[in-house]
């Protein structure tokens, strides 16, 4: 039983071929001229180029690849490829006229009707190299035909064609028969293609018959004399139209030409133009976007003046607000000092007999130390510029209370943890932040409670010294 599963999904794609007309055509002596006038060569191909594309496009041909001077163009019909062959030959060579004699730049083209595998837009295969192995032998400003061509255009062109017999051509399995194009329907080729010109033509019959009249002398002089002279009557008739025709075809040609170069300046206008309008509105935008950002600049520098001027005066405020409360808490602190003074000297005296003092605290009774506290702490740094002092107050209930505080620079809340036993003495564990890096900072202060004042001093975990005083309300 056959197999009749699909092919595979992941098998290569068919290509795709058609049948086509390949015109192939490149410059004779090409590289000889680059190496001697490059510049020149260059805008005289560019012209050559403006011809013979504004007549491709006018024949329904398309250019599939291009090499330097090499040109291959794809035609859907052999008697539009021809027509179009002709044509830029034509034309060509009229432009050619115009040129000094070392500008001077003739095409050789050929063309062939064959199979063609298309990639990408491009032509591949035995259709396309056989064009190109054709155009290799055609004489400069002409054309060589395969006779693929020649089977679909005879009788469909007014064209004269000189048989070349088959060819064979390298990498060509099988011999070509090729023609050459002599006479378009608009005139002569170049001349390095033409036959021998009509007057030699007629210049060869008329010796022929004046040499049959001489040799049959009398009436049949005569009678050949009219037949040559009817001859060459409509002869010279038919070469009047022919050059006529020639004519016409050349000035059409040099309109052609003329339009193309016209065509082309106006391009290169537009073009200019186009690039000027393009750069101006990149520099229109560009100044606009400095504009824009100069805007922005201004507005971000007065923001930060306006932040500056703030910060200066809330750094002005804070300094004077802790200058404040260093000074009161000094000042509490030496009247502290003072009370611990008297305090000392009524214990002394209170330890030889004399009453102890109302407010002392007496050891060991239940609730005496117990009382809301009212006091600050203060910061000892080495720089004594930077001592700081801030409010901490707290209600101590059976010996022991919870303080809190906050740090509006780093937007937290500091704690002290507070125990004061029986006789008075006090333990202050303390929770605070390091005002550096924001860091968790611990501290221990102790001190005694004497005569309603707490008085404790310790440091934090980083050295720096603190103290704390409080006056003690029952």
């Amino acid at each position: 039983m056959p197999d009749e599963s699909p092919p595979p999904s992941d098998a290569p794609p068919a290509l795709e071929r058609r049948l086509a007309t390949i015109l192939s055509a490149d410059v004779a002596g090409y590289s000889r001229m680059m190496g001697e006038r490059e510049e020149a060569t260059v805008q005289a191909l560019r012209g050559h180029r403006a011809v013979f594309d504004a007549l491709l496009k006018q024949h329904h041909g398309r250019i599939f690849n291009t090499a330097g001077d090499a040109i291959l163009a794809e035609f859907p019909s052999a008697v539009e490829a021809v027509r179009c062959a002709t044509e830029i030959q034509s034309a060509l060579q009229t432009r050619n006229e115009h040129l000094p004699p070392e500008q001077k730049m003739l095409f050789r083209m050929g063309i062939n009707v064959g199979d063609v595998v298309v990639q990408d837009g491009d032509l591949l295969g035995d259709g396309v190299n056989v064009a190109a192995r054709i155009q290799s032998i055609a004489q400069p400003g002409g054309i060589c035909i395969a006779g693929s061509v020649y089977d679909q255009i005879q009788n469909k062109l007014s064209l004269q064609f000189k048989r070349l017999g088959e060819q064979q051509f390298k990498n060509i399995g099988q011999p070509v028969r090729t023609f050459s194009i002599t006479h378009g329907e608009r005139g002569a080729l170049p001349a390095s293609l033409r036959h021998p010109g009509m007057k030699s033509v007629l210049g060869f019959g008329a010796a022929a018959i004046a040499a049959c009249a001489l040799a049959a002398g009398g009436y049949l002089l005569y009678r050949d004399y009219e037949a040559k002279r009817v001859e060459q009557s409509a002869l010279s008739a038919q070469l009047a139209a022919e050059r006529q025709a020639a004519e016409d075809a050349r000035h059409k040609a040099e309109e052609q030409s003329r339009r193309a170069v016209d065509a082309e300046s106006r391009a290169e206008r537009e073009r200019l133009v186009a690039e000027a309008a393009k750069r101006e509105a990149v520099l229109q935008a560009q100044v606009q976007s400095a504009e824009d950002a100069r805007r922005r600049a201004e507005a971000e520098r007065k923001r930060l003046d306006e932040e500056r001027q703030r910060a200066e005066e809330e750094k002005r405020a804070a300094e004077t607000r802790a200058e404040q409360e260093k000074r009161a808490a000094v000042a509490r602190a030496e009247e502290a000092k003072k009370e611990r003074a008297q305090s000392a000297v009524a214990m002394a005296a209170a330890s030889k007999g004399a009453p102890a003092s109302a407010g002392q605290p007496t050891p060991g009774s239940a609730g005496a130390v117990d009382g809301h506290y009212d006091g600050m702490l203060c910061n000892f740094p080495n720089d004594p510029s930077k001592t700081a002092c801030w409010h901490v107050d707290f209600r101590v209930q059976n010996g022991a209370a919870t303080a809190s505080w906050p740090n509006p620079r780093l937007g937290k809340t500091a704690y002290a943890h507070v125990t004061i036993g029986p006789a008075g003495a006090a333990k202050l564990a303390l929770e605070g932040w390091n005002g550096r890096d924001g860091s968790a900072l611990a501290g221990t202060i102790a001190g005694r409670v004497v005569d309603n004042h707490l008085d404790a001093e310790g440091r934090w975990a980083n050295g720096v010294r603190v103290d704390g005083h409080w006056t003690r309300t029952p």
